[in-house]
């Protein structure tokens, strides 16, 4: 029986005999590195196993088959559009729901198995089997420039233009996951919560027409998600 969904079993021992974590989280990142490197056609599963510390038959205990190692990986970037889908229709105050959907989009960018500047030269030079990367960053993209434009309407935010505080506000997560993943010589390094709480602050600071009410924004924000299950949203 396959497990293309995380098993409650621990798996299969690696060939190298060394405990790394989950064997499912190994086989995303090793694949999505090989998928980098020599293109997502011209990977075999038998390189992934090995990539892996993983026996053939091992790897075909938690995914059956490559596009479902593809699948996996697309998946698990999904949980803040998932979020941003669930938030953006909600009523209450746009801040609060705008600085969740920011803190976890900067924290799924910072546990991601690849960054995401590689994650885009990838889907840009494999499009056929990587496209959906540009759905969903589209429909993430409107989703939060919807919520902006409710702050803007209900005067929780200054006057901006929605679509160009959008891009703004994704384009610094993704910066400054960059950061997280390779801090600059002589600079400060960061967790992903202080990247994720650092990102959120910088847009919302910018954003709130009232910037002393950034304090009480982040702790709706911590209400609005504690708990959440991205699998629970369909």
């Amino acid at each position: 029986m396959t497990k293309d969904a995380a098993p409650s079993a621990a798996g299969r021992p690696r060939l190298s005999g060394a405990p790394t974590g989950s064997p499912r989280q190994d086989i995303i990142r090793e694949a999505t590195a090989l998928f980098v490197a020599k293109g997502y056609a011209e990977t075999t599963m038998s390189e992934i196993a090995r990539s892996a510390g993983l026996r053939q038959s091992s790897l075909y205990y938690w995914f059956a088959r490559k596009e479902h190692i593809l699948q996996a990986l697309l998946e698990e970037n999904r949980s803040s559009l998932a979020l941003a889908a669930s938030l953006e229709g909600r009523s209450g105050p746009a801040a609060p729901r705008l600085y969740a959907v920011l803190h976890a989009d900067a924290m799924q960018l910072c546990s991601a198995p690849l960054d995401f500047y590689e994650f885009e030269r990838v889907a840009r030079s494999q499009p056929q089997n990587f496209g959906a990367f540009f759905d969903d960053y589209a429909a993430l993209h409107g989703l939060t420039a919807s919520i902006v434009r409710q702050g803007v309407e209900s005067g929780e935010f200054q006057a901006v233009e929605s679509e160009d505080a959008a891009t703004a506000a994704l384009g610094l997560n993704e910066g400054l996951q960059r950061h997280y993943r390779q801090p600059l010589p002589g600079l400060r390094s960061y967790s992903a919560e202080q990247v994720s709480g650092l990102s959120a602050d910088t847009t919302l600071a910018r954003l709130l027409a009232a910037p002393g009410k950034l304090a009480a924004v982040r702790a709706e924000a911590a209400d609005l998600t504690a708990g959440w299950n991205p699998s629970a949203e369909s």
